[in-house]
């Protein structure tokens, strides 16, 4: 018996991690909780702040080698008044069952010598089919936790699975499992009961989740969401590069301020903390029930600026759609060598801040054949604002926008690969001047940043884009007549220019210039 459960469990985490591939636990989404994490996330849970009559019911889905139910049971040790505890724990990956029980019995034997009582029972079976309703005359199991403490697994699902299936009124398209762990576990909270998870922050926006986060956030109400700054820290013994987060949610709560917390990484030493008004954090303006994370003061300035334009795409004449060649389904049509019957097909390495480089040597194919059949790929050479879709997790930047106009291209059709989006104009072209300034936009700091306080993705979604303010079109105009008349685009410049135009505060202009510089 040891009294450091937190530790004790991080070496049955080691243990287990000796014994298998990093491959084969990325597979089952398993990522150990680390213990200083584990330590803040149970110190989140107001259920542990005075003793209660009755046994306080925790449920530890995912459970693992059961760090984070040992990190509640090391706070327990701290208190002076006695508690009673009752552990539900869920895991079905066979190789940590032994090392589950190991850590929750020295809890159980820790617990009783400081004068606490705890009985604990791990669950082998899956904890989302076990827990949902099982057909329409046949519910699911009735609330009855106190408090979820949840480090569920991560990984896609296919969209025809048993556990998709089993949660359409909670997600639609190709969902992530750890949603699933999170509403399922919300539905066995009692009224009051508290959630704390750690998972990935990709479910904060965008349409995958749209589903979810109105089914979650309709029954649950934001508390607290902690912001880790490096996005590789939270997991980096694992190589996880996913943007996680830290959400306490109560069942059934008042919709008052959200407290937003963050810290450098895994140092919970120094952790900065504001109160926001709700709305500010769930911003259901669109029935999305979107997330916004501004940690700084410099970022809620920028989300107001931003938030004050009162122009969207749609309004203003814009469009945005994704590239339609999908290459893997146009194999047919794709060619390496130029000829008189194919067009130009850009990637994402093709776009760089303002142009588009044409043509890389890089494997890649880099025309498409033109023809009756692919036509349908194809969109004519013209005015475009290109956008990535993707950026890599660990770049600065998440918006990189690039032009490519009708003189670069040799063909009156371009191929664009759907890792892009491409922005125009609906029945017309967009003229230089505004796909210089729409670039200019994108390129500038002030709206990267305001993009990555509203999204938790790296995927920049044309639904996202279409949503987003944008400046008036003679705004726009004088932008791109500004930025044309210097020979290096740098950021400084981009900054300096839009923010002018924008009549951004000389205050925030120099902060972000310090940034882009």
């Amino acid at each position: 018996m040891t009294a450091d459960l937190i530790e004790f469990a991080a070496v049955q985490q080691r243990c287990f991690d000796t014994l298998t591939s990093a491959d084969e636990r990325k597979k089952r989404g398993h990522f150990g909780t680390p213990p200083v994490i584990a330590q803040a996330m149970a110190a989140m849970l107001g259920a542990f702040e005075k003793s209660h009559k009755k046994p306080v019911r925790v449920l530890d889905a995912g459970a693992g080698v059961g760090t984070l139910s040992a990190a509640i049971c090391q706070r327990i040790l701290q208190q002076k008044s006695a508690f009673r505890l009752s552990f539900e724990l869920w895991e079905n990956d066979p190789n940590l069952i032994p090392l589950l029980e190991r850590t929750m019995e020295n809890c159980q034997k820790s617990l009783e010598v400081g004068g606490h009582t705890m009985e604990f029972v791990i669950r082998t079976a899956d904890f989302i089919l076990e827990n949902t309703q099982k057909d329409l005359f046949q519910c699911g199991p009735e609330p009855s936790f106190d408090v979820a403490i949840l480090n569920p697994p991560y990984f896609k699902l296919r969209k025809d699975s048993v556990h998709a299936q089993a949660m359409t009124h909670v997600i639609h398209g190709q969902p992530n499992i750890y949603a699933l762990f999170m509403a399922v576990a919300a539905d066995l909270l009692l009224p009051g009961g508290e959630m704390v998870a750690i998972t990935p922050r990709s479910y904060f926006n965008g349409p995958y989740f749209k589903r979810f986060r109105k089914w979650f956030f309709d029954r649950l109400a934001a508390r607290q969401i902690h912001i880790f700054e490096s996005r590789t820290d939270a997991f980096k013994d694992d190589e996880v590069l996913q943007e996680n987060v830290i959400l306490k949610a109560q069942k059934g709560g008042e919709t008052s301020g959200v407290i937003l917390s963050t810290s450098k990484g895994r140092d919970f030493a120094q952790v900065e903390r504001s109160l926001i008004p709700y709305d500010r954090i769930i911003d259901n303006g669109n029935g999305d029930h979107i997330v916004r994370v501004a940690t700084s003061n410099i970022e809620n300035e920028i989300v107001e600026r931003i938030d004050s334009l009162t122009n969207r795409f749609r309004s203003i004449g814009y469009a945005i759609s994704t590239g339609p060649v999908v290459t893997f389904r146009a194999t047919e049509f794709l060619r390496n060598e130029r000829g008189s019957d194919t067009a130009p097909l850009l990637w994402m390495h093709n776009v760089r801040p303002f142009v588009t480089q044409f043509p890389p040597k890089n494997g890649k194919p880099l025309h498409i054949e033109v023809s009756n059949e692919s036509k349908r790929l194809l969109v004519p050479a013209k005015n475009y604002v290109l956008l990535k879709r993707f950026t890599a997790k660990e770049e600065k930047r998440r918006l990189v926008a690039g032009i490519v106009t009708e003189a670069d291209c040799y063909s009156e059709w371009v191929g664009l690969e759907n890792h892009l989006n491409y922005v125009y104009r609906n029945g017309s072209e967009l003229s230089p001047d505004e796909a210089f300034g729409l670039a200019a936009y994108f390129n500038s700091s002030i709206v990267d940043r305001y993009f990555r306080a509203i999204s938790g993705n790296t995927q920049v979604n044309a639904t996202e884009i279409r949503g987003m303010p944008v400046p008036d079109i003679d705004s726009l105009i004088q932008i791109g007549e500004r930025i044309q008349k210097f020979e290096t685009k740098d950021l400084v410049t981009v900054e300096k220019v839009v923010g002018d135009v924008m009549g951004i505060p000389t205050a925030l202009l120099d902060q972000l210039i310090g940034v882009a510089a």
